[in-house]
């Protein structure tokens, strides 16, 4: 049961995990469907920013035209400085990491099993893996613990108050 929780609510720290919380569906006392309480929080999540479901402080900004073949992913103020996060953005999966200010944009799966690295742990310039502990250089995708191996990095740029990544 466990590995089809997983499968359907996602993990624990992940994406669909948070959102489905929101909805109250990932709890184990969590309304049955069809009743009032779910009724409401889907209403009431339907309405709320995707940004805000993730914990986002500040939706992302509409009014900023970003470079050509740059998409808007967060208000630059949403993430706070020493995190990482998942977005997907154009279909792609990508982690977002403020680094003093300075934003970093990579593959959001781990090359050695695929893991999370937007769920992972941030130091300086470094993600570790949540999984099994690869860690990963932000600035060139560069996996430091097994150097022959390395993960996609896209370019970044703020514009106004917005962070802008080229997928």
């Amino acid at each position: 049961m466990g590995l089809l929780k997983t499968i359907v609510l996602g993990r624990p720290n992940g994406l669909r995990r948070s959102l489905a919380g929101k909805l109250g569906l990932s709890s184990p006392g969590a309304p049955a469907a069809g009743s009032s309480a779910v009724s409401t929080a889907a209403a009431t999540a339907a309405h709320e920013p995707a940004e805000r479901a993730l914990g986002l402080r500040n939706e992302a900004p509409k009014d900023v035209t970003p470079p050509d073949g740059y998409e808007v992913v967060l208000h630059k103020d949403s993430l706070d400085p020493g995190k990482i996060i998942e977005i997907i953005i154009g279909g792609t999966a990508i982690a977002v990491a403020n680094v003093g200010g300075s934003y970093y944009a990579i593959s959001n799966t781990c090359a050695h099993a695929g893991g999370p690295l937007g769920e992972g742990s941030l130091e300086g310039t470094t993600v570790t893996c949540p999984y099994h502990g690869w860690q990963y250089d932000l600035r060139d995708g560069v996996c430091k613990t097994h150097p022959n191996a390395k993960v996609s990095t896209f370019p970044v740029q703020v514009v106004g108050n917005a962070v802008c990544v080229q997928i």
